[in-house]
C-alpha cells in the first residue's frame, strides 16, 4: 500500500532509523565505554557518527536508489573486507589504550576523531544496507523528485531515530559510569577492545568464507 506524499514519513525514518541503530555490535560496545570512561556526551556524540552512517543506508534505501544498492551488494566482499579491518583496528587500539577517567571537556580533535570511527565502523557494514532495505520494502520507497519534501522529512527521521538511540544508551550506560569507575575501569578498555576485536575478526572469517568455494 502506497503512502500519501507527507503521511508519517518522518514517523517512518524514526521507526527505521531506531531499528537500524538498536543492535548491539562494536559502534555500541566503543560508545558504552566512552559513556563508561568520559561521560554521557562524549558517547552521545561518538553514537552520532554511526547516525551519519544510518541515515546514508536509509536514503539509499528509503528513497529507493537501486543502483547505489546495486553497487554495495556487488562489493560485498571488499566492503566487508574493509569493515573488518577498521573494526579489529579499532579494537588492538582500543585493548592497547590507557585506562584514563576524563571529567574535563574533550578537545573537538578527540570528537571528530570518535565521530569518524564509528562512521567508518557504521559505513563499512553492508548487513545494515540489507536491513534497512528490508525495513523499507514494507513501506514502499519514497520518489525524491516527484515529493522531495517528503524524502527530507523521511532522511531526518533517520537520523534522529538512530540518534534517540545513541542517547537512551549513553543515558543509560553512563548512570552506572561512578560505581563502574571504582570497580572495573582499569580492565574497561581491556574488555571493550576484546570484544570489538572478536567482532572485527568475525566479520573477516565471514568474508573470509564467502571468498574460499
Amino acid at each position: 500500500m502506497a503512502f500519501a506524499p507527507f503521511d508519517f514519513a518522518f514517523l517512518r525514518g524514526l521507526v527505521a532509523g531506531f531499528a537500524l541503530a538498536a543492535p548491539v555490535g562494536p559502534v555500541a560496545v566503543l560508545c558504552m565505554r566512552r559513556a563508561l570512561s568520559t561521560g554521557r556526551l562524549r558517547a552521545f556524540l561518538a553514537g552520532l557518527g554511526a547516525a551519519f552512517a544510518d541515515m546514508v543506508f536509509g536514503a539509499v534505501a528509503g528513497l529507493g536508489l537501486g543502483v547505489v544498492t546495486t553497487f554495495i551488494l556487488d562489493h560485498e566482499i571488499a566492503i566487508g573486507l574493509t569493515g573488518g579491518i577498521i573494526v579489529l583496528a579499532v579494537g588492538v587500539g582500543t585493548f592497547r589504550a590507557p585506562a584514563a577517567r576524563a571529567d574535563g571537556a574533550a578537545g573537538t580533535g578527540l570528537i571528530r576523531r570518535d565521530i569518524a570511527a564509528t562512521f567508518s565502523m557504521a559505513i563499512t557494514n553492508p548487513a545494515t544496507m540489507i536491513a534497512a532495505a528490508g525495513l523499507f520494502a514494507a513501506f514502499a520507497p519514497v520518489d525524491m523528485y516527484a515529493t522531495p519534501m517528503t524524502a527530507a522529512l523521511l532522511v531526518t527521521g533517520v537520523f534522529a531515530g538512530s540518534a534517540v538511540w545513541w542517547l537512551i544508551l549513553s543515558g543509560i550506560v553512563g548512570t552506572f559510569r561512578e560505581a563502574f569507575i571504582e570497580r572495573g575501569l582499569p580492565h574497561l578498555n581491556k574488555i571493550s577492545g576484546t570484544l570489538i576485536a572478536l567482532s572485527g575478526l568475525a566479520v573477516l572469517i565471514v568474508v573470509a568464507l564467502k571468498i574460499i568455494p
